[in-house]
Parts: structure tokens; C-alpha cells; sequence
């Protein structure tokens, strides 16, 4: 039986694990496309997605493609439910998922390609993830991400409303700061985006949906409990709606090549 004090005690990651949200990367799966095209990304790809939550990115990329691929994350929950995502939306997808520390996990180059969304930026230290994640690729190796960068400062009232709400500072940086992180690596795509605000009706459409699916998914009865999802998704929601009139984010398709990198041989246009 699930029960209110239960909910109250998850930390972010964990509830966003318990209710089953999916917790797509920035333009879903409008970038996924991209990166599918962009990549190359085929039956013969073998990816790997750090930081993979409820297992979007990998999971759908492996259903569109047939690849083949490993995922993980650092909460037990959200590993389970990616797990269950697969096996109930996505029985062809070929990702295997495990818990894990990105930080300490043991180093294999043996992948076509790196998935971390804009995840790398909620780590500690941004640039030491970024360097694990080249650790994982073989030569000629992409590495896809979908990083933010701000356009106008975030009012400081709003960053710690972020905070008390993710657990977490939501990036503050600017697209120039942002891209340094990726300087060794060839640009083989970029685009740049924008992000709508979400209508009322529209964030109570998905909080209803993935409330309902959660009360389901466990036998949930209790109106109180029902309730303190909703409520806590919305806000999770709402926050993030907050900040878009600030936030962009970009389409990278990064290419390691060790003839190359670290340096940079093509001019930035």
C-alpha cells in the first residue's frame, strides 16, 4: 500500500521513477529523429544512454532503428521502470538497463554512440561527465546531446523556486559557455531551438494521463494519495513552463575522431 509519507520522502529522480514519467530530453522525439538521421543510426549501432530515468531516448531509438545498446541510471526506480516501459511499449527495442554511477562505471569503448540528452549539465561537475562519456566510444563515435544554454538572465527568485522543486540549480549559462564543453569534438549537426510555453490545458491533460497511469499501474484508491501526484507533477511541470521564455537548446551530433580530437581543424560558422 502506498502512502502519502512515502511519496513526501522521494527525492525528484525517485518520484519521477515511482510515477512512471517518461522525462523526455528537449524536443522528444522530434530530436530523436534528428539524431537517428544525423548519426546514421542503424540495425548495426550499438548505443549507450547515460543518466536514462525511465529510459525514453534508448528505448525509442532501438524500437525506430533495431539497434542494439545499453542504459543506465543511479535510482534503482527509475531503472525498474525502464525495464517495464520496454517490455509494455517497446518489445522490439534491444537495450539492456542497469543501475549505475556514470562517475565510477567502468569504461568499455566498444559503442557506436553516446546518448545523454541535456542530463550531463545536472551533474556536478558538467565536464568531467562529458570526458566519461567519450571513455565509452569507439573512434568515429558520436556522442548526441541536447543541451540548454539561456538567453537573458533567469531572475534569482525563480532559480531557488527551481531548486526547492528539482533538488537541483537549472543551467544559468549562456550557448557560447555551454558549447565549450564540447570543443574537442567535430559539430557534424547542430540546430538551434526555441521553447513554447505550455497552455494550462495542456499541462493538465499530461498530469491527469500520467496521474491516472500511475493510480492504476498500483492500485491507488486513496484520493489523498491520487492527489499529492498530481499536485507534485504539476508543479514539477509548471516550474519547468516557468523558465522557458529563458531557455534554448541545441541538436549536437558530435563526432570523436582520434586523428583529431582534442583540436579543432574546421572553422565555427
Amino acid at each position: 500500500m502506498i502512502d502519502l509519507s512515502y511519496l513526501k520522502g522521494l527525492s525528484y529522480p525517485d518520484f519521477v521513477g515511482f510515477i512512471n514519467q517518461w522525462n523526455v530530453l528537449p524536443g522528444a522525439y522530434t530530436t530523436l529523429s534528428k539524431w537517428i538521421a544525423f548519426s546514421r543510426i542503424t540495425e548495426k549501432s550499438h548505443i549507450l544512454q547515460f543518466a536514462c530515468t525511465t529510459g525514453f531516448q534508448s528505448r525509442e531509438i532501438s524500437a525506430l532503428t533495431g539497434c542494439t545498446g545499453d542504459a543506465f541510471d543511479l535510482s534503482e526506480q527509475a531503472v525498474k521502470m525502464a525495464r517495464y516501459n520496454q517490455e509494455k511499449y517497446a518489445p522490439n527495442s534491444k537495450i539492456n538497463y542497469f543501475q549505475a554511477d556514470g562517475l565510477t562505471l567502468k569504461a568499455e569503448p566498444k559503442y557506436t554512440h553516446v546518448l545523454i540528452g541535456a542530463g550531463f549539465q545536472f551533474f556536478s561537475n558538467p565536464s568531467m561527465a562529458i570526458n566519461r562519456t567519450l571513455e565509452f566510444l569507439k573512434d568515429d563515435g558520436f556522442l548526441l546531446t541536447s543541451p540548454f544554454y539561456i538567453e537573458g538572465k533567469i531572475p534569482e527568485a525563480l532559480i531557488s523556486e527551481f531548486r526547492s522543486v528539482f533538488g537541483i540549480t537549472p543551467t544559468t549559462q549562456d550557448y557560447k559557455t555551454v558549447m565549450r564543453y564540447f570543443k574537442g569534438l567535430e559539430i557534424i549537426y547542430e540546430d538551434r531551438n526555441i521553447l513554447i510555453p505550455e497552455t494550462q490545458e495542456e499541462l493538465e491533460h499530461y498530469c491527469t494521463s500520467i496521474t491516472n497511469r500511475a493510480c492504476q499501474f498500483y492500485n491507488i484508491t486513496d484520493e489523498a494519495v491520487r492527489h499529492y501526484i498530481y499536485e507534485r507533477l504539476y508543479k514539477i511541470k509548471e516550474m519547468s513552463n516557468k523558465l522557458r521564455p529563458y531557455q534554448r537548446y541545441s541538436v549536437l551530433v558530435l563526432r570523436k575522431r582520434k586523428e583529431i580530437y582534442p583540436d579543432r581543424l574546421i572553422e565555427l560558422f
